[in-house]
């Protein structure tokens, strides 16, 4: 099949220029294969093979330790169908960001999605930000469906708490005494864990779910947490599943509204 030899030939490509790129950065550097393999803790073969582009038989692991040592990385770029698996994550983003969204309306925050913003050399977009004038209170909401570097997440997060007081005396025409942050990341066990045993993360959003709900309920003071969602699922790609919620009920509401579950 044309199409499979295509794909195969791209493949072999790539693997060829990230071959080039570690034997030029360390060349730079003025190492020999040998130095390279003692520095990272591998064989000379290895590295031999990865600069030959014969990553086929190399673990992920290994070839970021082998671009580590030479100050680079390597970074996957999953494909599946062309432009379809954007599409496919966006979907579930969207669904995780509407799911939060109406549980925060269910508490009585009033909410923006995709608040886009450009402060002083600073760009971004905020998945989530929520206010309760009434309380002086702002709330900015990252949402992940997978977890990206540590660091990069951290940064960001620290960055949009930081600017939010001046977003919403923009447009809401008010100071906020008390904001929140919190990351928000589907149910699952594989990604709990991945989360709890990265200790960065850890000390960014310290307060766990019930503690996040708790403030959500009464916003005094800052608050850093992480909130896992259960209940997105999907069933067909076109019709999606809308999450039960097991958040508190808002005082005065006759029915539960649906929204996220328990972290």
């Amino acid at each position: 099949d044309r199409r499979v030899r295509a794909r195969r030939h791209d493949l072999q490509m790539n693997d060829l220029v990230a071959g080039q790129v570690l034997r030029a950065l360390r060349r730079r550097r003025g190492w020999a294969q040998h130095e390279l393999a003692k520095r990272v803790g591998m064989s000379q073969s290895v590295v031999s093979r990865v600069e030959a582009g014969h990553l086929a038989g190399v673990s992920i692991e290994r070839l970021r330790r082998l671009f580590a040592g030479v100050e680079a990385r390597i970074e996957m770029d999953p494909r599946w169908r062309g432009a379809q698996l954007e599409r496919l994550i966006d979907e579930a983003h969207a669904e995780a960001v509407a799911a939060v969204a109406l549980t925060l309306e269910s508490l009585g925050w009033s909410v923006a999605v995709e608040v886009t913003y450009s402060e002083y050399g600073e760009r971004g977009s905020i998945d989530l930000l929520a206010v309760r004038a009434e309380r002086r209170a702002a709330l900015v909401i990252e949402v992940k469906t997978d977890l990206p570097s540590a660091e990069q997440v951290g940064r960001k997060l620290d960055e949009k708490a930081r600017l939010a007081p001046g977003i919403v005396a923009r447009r809401e025409g008010w100071r906020a005494a008390s904001v929140g942050c919190v990351i928000v990341m589907p149910e699952n066990a594989a990604l709990r864990r991945r989360f709890e045993s990265t200790p960065v993360l850890v000390r960014l959003f310290p307060l766990e779910g019930r503690a996040v709900r708790r403030w959500l309920r009464d916003p005094v003071g800052p608050v850093a947490g992480r909130w896992f969602l259960s209940g997105i699922a999907y069933r067909h790609r076109s019709r999606v599943v809308r999450p039960r919620s097991r958040v508190d009920r808002p005082r005065g509401a006759t029915s539960r509204p649906p929204g996220p579950g328990s972290g």
